[in-house]
């Protein structure tokens, strides 16, 4: 698994993705809870 990824930019595009994904997750359940409450 190391390997392949060493190859298309390492871990660290990796990280980014999972990065953004949460972030984009945390906005949704943000939207979610705030068009609840308000």
């Amino acid at each position: 698994m190391t390997s392949k990824t060493q190859k298309s930019g390492g871990p660290y595009t990796f990280r980014v993705f999972w990065a953004l994904l949460l972030l984009g997750i945390n906005f949704l359940v943000a939207a979610y809870y705030f068009g609840i409450i308000v």
